[in-house]
């Protein structure tokens, strides 16, 4: 999983992440406090973090390595899903909490949590709204 996120797009090739798996149970405890997203203990936490001093390198910065990150939560996720696992990512948390408690350095910002652990079963698809596509310009709805 971590390789597949590893290998997600990034800008000017900057990779500018880190990730923390926390799978001590007192830890993943310690960082759902601090979760109100985060409604049960999962099995294995995540943290996608982005790493300033990369992210100070290139046009964007920040705000780029946050759109990197999600990339690679994605990607994580994605490979957590061909092995049975199940991911959801979590924004609803104390962001700076979380960084105390992985222990983090000020350059390392958690920006995303995945939470993983084995389903109970697969809950049905949530209904998508096809609407939001458009071609050639805003609210032309045919091809």
């Amino acid at each position: 999983m971590l390789r597949a996120a590893i290998w997600a797009p990034t800008g000017a090739n900057a990779q500018p992440w880190a990730f923390v798996c926390v799978t001590d149970p007192a830890a993943v405890h310690r960082i759902r406090v601090v979760s109100p997203g985060m409604f049960w203990d999962p099995q294995a936490v995540v943290s996608v973090c982005s790493d300033q001093r990369k992210a100070g390198r290139f046009r964007g910065g920040p705000e780029l390595a946050r759109f990197d990150c999600a990339m690679a939560a994605q990607n994580l996720m994605l490979r957590a899903f061909s092995l049975g696992l199940g991911s959801c990512v979590i924004r609803s948390t104390n962001l700076e909490a979380v960084r105390l408690i992985l222990e983090a350095p000020e350059y390392i910002q958690p920006e995303l949590l995945v939470i993983l652990g084995y389903p109970e079963g697969q809950p049905p698809a949530p209904s998508r709204d096809p609407g939001v596509v458009y071609w050639q310009k805003y609210g032309q709805q045919e091809a």
